[in-house]
């Protein structure tokens, strides 16, 4: 014994000496089983090691994780076992408990929160957003909600700031309390402290700024709302503001986009939805989200679904259908009694009941599917024939949300494109009922869970810029909801995803206190995860899903900067560099050359970079011909390449390579790596293909064995956009002048237009414009002036989802100014209309840089 002990304590000694593992710190509200832990080895130690120490019991062994559960007698210290020779790391052994409840609940938030790493920086970082103010820009809230904390502008109550900035509202002064539930599910995500709803940032400060009326007549608000929302939550004060609405158009330069550029300047992160939609396809982002360095977030779905169901009765009985419910001012969907279904025909024998209805739907439920016309325009037809609600299923994967216009009297019902032929499959072999009971909530995995949603909008910008920034989950998403709608829904958009940004921001932010906003960009980008598509093996275009799919925790833990943290290739060169001629094929191509600064910020350590490349799906919206492409216009899905899983040749896709740059870059200090980016050479340019990838940086820092990975995300398109057409194709009809119904109308040289005919210009644009100008023009090629409304600036695409063109009067008025203030009649006589619109990156003062498009002659009768 006596030569025993000291060769135990020499022993103890030299580990201390030569070894020092980490011993992860768990916060205090983490339940741990007391002098109990888990420890980790490196993969040549033997659990001997750990064994041999006096006071030290290992009560299990873990075979490949390569370690032991062991108990601590009270004269040890965790550090004592981290220096134990062989050690990697020991963590405190957490007590799990078994979770359930007798009522159906969103079983996916957790999930959800894991694959965000949100639940890391929760549970190992101790964060929740303490100290952090949150502004949000919505719909208001229920502050009376008890999971956000039943309480408004008391002591020790989540919610410190806000008003009514809304039309309706007296003054500023004025709870918003939310009577519409947008705002309230909005601010659930960010900050609910309940048990059936985790915000991401329950802790936060909050300030609610409500912008839409309580007004049944409608549901939208307007700049002037909205920008004194904005300045007043800049004023009172907050670091991050989140705004889960915007106007479609791909440009930055509109007000709001503006004055969020300059709150980003002024130190305020900014966080935005992107849009809706994606439906149409490419340059579909909405402002404010373009705004200059404003978070843009694209919306992921939710790996569950959890909402209302209804039980549809068919032939082959029973089936339980997921459904989410249109939204506010419409009824609630509930059906207490099983109700018969039908499959209608409008008068023109479509089953998208776009028209008049000619069934008989007294007391009965219509089954619609999507498409064509509006969601409203579907269920006033539905109604006017008598139905009691109207239930309309998706022409595409996925599931959206789903409003009406206040005149809508009837409930509604989403449901999936699967479900919805099932049940129309029933109507047709025989008697098929519906029932939906209140608050009868369900949760079922989602089939696209963990994909880029359907309907997020999509980038570039109109001048390539890439958006969104970054993605988070935002489709199918449980969250609170006034109590007087059922205190709980779940909804989807990318304004369920901005919030979830933003209140990862608000966990980042109380991690780094003094980091800048340029610097919470670059993190949420360089560390996000890649969005995988099965369909393809490749992963979702950055112009779909920005850096990726966010990962809070990296990035709040990040020791690396790069900049610039993503590459928007917009200036296109037919050539190569010299240094890399020898690698690409054929020298006819367009190419990049871009140098990125990479910073170790770790004090102590070294850090070793390795480069890789991750190729990204390439879009396009247009067929081989140039015109919009038919899958989209009739399927909402974008023509993609890979088409499959199936390997394909290497110059379809694009390609990075790493031409100069250390490899080793010392603690504190920097590197520049220059890197070579060639487009997919092997696909047509005539078919406008838009691609895009990842630069993946593996960075590995001295005495470690884990690589953390960085991406730097970058988009263009294969071509040079200067030469696209805007003008929709002639193929599909447009431009052309169109009667008060919007028909074309035939033979315009015999055309007369008096003071009773409505006669219109009818244009889509394909792509974006920085002008668009239509005016009339004489007999004698005189430009006479414009069109009413028919001088824009910043004019963005056509959007499927909407009207497919934009319609402009041809009178005998026109204005001789581009703020139209300036107007006369023409007198009778021959006419044509002139438009012109600016190509992208085209230069105002260049007449050759705008596409040119004009009508046949007419007349102006007296």
């Amino acid at each position: 014994m006596r030569i025993f002990v000291p060769s135990i304590v020499l022993a103890i000694a030299y580990a201390i000496a030569s070894c020092s593992a980490r011993v992860v710190q768990y916060p205090s509200h983490i339940r741990v089983k007391r002098n109990s832990y888990i420890v980790q080895l490196h993969p040549t130690a033997q659990a001997r090691c750990v064994q041999a120490i006096p006071g030290i019991q290992v009560s299990r062994h873990f075979d490949m994780f390569h370690g032991v559960a062991v108990s601590i007698g009270d004269s040890v210290h965790p550090s004592q076992v981290a220096n134990i020779e062989g050690v990697k790391a020991v963590w405190p052994n957490r007590v799990f408990s078994l979770q359930y409840q007798n009522k159906t609940t969103n079983g996916s938030g957790e999930y959800l929160h894991q694959a965000t790493r949100v639940h890391q920086a929760h549970t190992e970082l101790g964060l929740n957003g303490t100290g952090i103010k949150i502004g949000i820009i919505d719909t208001g809230v229920d502050y009376t909600h008890p999971d956000l904390g039943a309480c408004w502008k008391t002591p020790n109550c989540p919610w410190q700031y806000g008003g009514s900035y809304a039309s309706d509202s007296l003054s500023p002064n004025d709870p918003p309390m939310d009577c519409m539930g947008h705002g309230t599910h909005v601010s659930g995500i960010i900050a609910s402290r309940g048990d059936r709803v985790k915000g991401v940032a329950p802790q936060a400060t909050l300030g609610m700024y409500r912008v839409f009326t309580c007004s049944s007549e409608s549901a939208d608000t307007n700049d002037a709302n909205v920008i004194a929302a904005m300045e007043a939550a800049f004023q009172d004060g907050h670091d991050i503001i989140s705004m889960s609405l915007g106007s479609e158009t791909a440009w930055e330069e509109d007000p709001v986009a503006v004055l969020a550029s300059k709150f980003v300047d002024a130190g305020v992160v900014m966080v935005v939805a992107n849009g809706n939609s994606g439906a149409s396809g490419l340059l579909t982002a909405s402002t404010p989200a373009v705004g200059r360095n404003v978070i843009s977030v694209g919306s992921v779905d939710n790996w569950n679904i959890t909402s209302a169901h209804a039980i549809f009765t068919t032939h082959t009985g029973q089936h339980s259908v997921l459904f989410l419910p249109s939204a506010a001012p419409a009824p609630p969907f509930i059906i207490a009694n099983n109700t018969l279904v039908v499959a209608p025909t409008d008068n023109t024998g479509s089953a998208l009941a776009c028209t008049n209805i000619t069934n008989d739907l007294s007391g009965k439920v219509a089954l619609i599917q999507r498409g064509e016309c509006t969601f409203s325009e579907k269920a006033l037809n539905a109604q006017n024939a008598g139905a009691v609600a109207v239930v309309i299923y998706n022409n595409v994967d996925g599931m959206i949300d789903m409003a009406f216009d206040s005149n809508i009297l009837i409930p509604g019902a989403f449901i999936s494109m699967n479900d919805g032929r099932m049940v129309e499959e029933s109507i047709r072999s025989g008697r098929t009922l519906v029932r939906a009971l209140e608050s009868d909530l369900i949760t079922m995995p989602s089939p696209s869970g963990g994909h880029m949603s359907a309907f997020s909008s999509l980038g570039p910008t109109a001048e390539l810029g890439l958006v969104p920034l970054i993605s988070a989950p935002g489709g199918n998403i449980l969250s609170t909801y006034p109590q007087s709608m059922g205190s709980y829904t779940s909804l989807s958009g990318t304004s369920m995803a901005a919030p979830y940004v933003a209140g990862a921001v608000a966990l980042l932010k109380q991690a780094r206190p003094d980091i800048t906003v340029t610097h919470i960009r670059e993190l949420l980008v360089t560390t996000a995860r890649p969005i995988a598509d099965s369909s393809t093996g490749l992963v979702s275009n950055p112009y779909s899903s920005g850096g990726g799919l966010i990962n809070i925790y990296d990035a709040i833990r990040a020791r690396a900067r790069i900049d610039p943290p993503l590459l928007s290739i917009n200036n296109t060169q037919r050539e190569h560099p010299g240094p890399i001629n020898s690698y690409i094929r054929p020298i006819n191509a367009y190419w990049e050359i871009y140098t990125l600064a990479i910073q170790n910020t770790d004090s102590a350590k070294s850090m070793r970079i390795s480069l890789a490349h991750i190729a990204a799906n390439s879009l396009t919206m247009f067929d081989k011909n140039g015109t919009l492409s038919q899958q989209l216009l009739t399927n909402q899905t974008m023509p993609t390449w890979p088409t499959n899983t199936s390997p394909v040749p290497a110059n379809t896709l694009p390609q990075v390579l790493g031409i100069r740059g250390n490899t080793l870059v010392r603690p504190g200090q920097s590197t520049k790596i220059t890197v070579f980016i060639a487009p997919p050479l092997g696909l047509p340019e005539s078919e406008r293909w838009f691609y895009g990838g990842f630069i993946n940086f593996k960075l590995t820092w001295d005495g470690e064995s884990t690589a953390f990975s960085h991406v730097v995300p970058y988009a263009g398109f294969n071509g040079d956009m200067r030469k696209l057409s805007v003008l929709a194709s002639a193929p599909i009809g447009l431009p052309f002048l169109a009667n008060s119904e919007v028909e074309p109308i035939e033979n315009v040289s015999e055309l007369t237009i008096s003071a009773d005919t409505d006669v219109y210009l009818a244009v889509a644009l394909d792509l974006p414009t920085r002008i668009f100008a239509a005016s009339i023009v004489d007999a004698t090629n005189t430009t006479r002036g414009y069109l009413p409304l028919g001088y824009s600036d910043y004019v963005g695409r056509t959007l499927l989802d909407e009207a497919p063109y934009y319609t402009i009067p041809v009178n005998r008025t026109v204005f001789h100014d581009t703020q139209m203030t300036n107007s006369s009649e023409l007198s009778a006589g021959s006419y044509h209309v002139h438009l012109k619109v600016l190509r992208p990156f085209g230069d105002p003062a260049r007449e050759s840089d705008f596409q040119i498009w004009d009508s046949d002659t007419f007349k102006l009768g007296d």
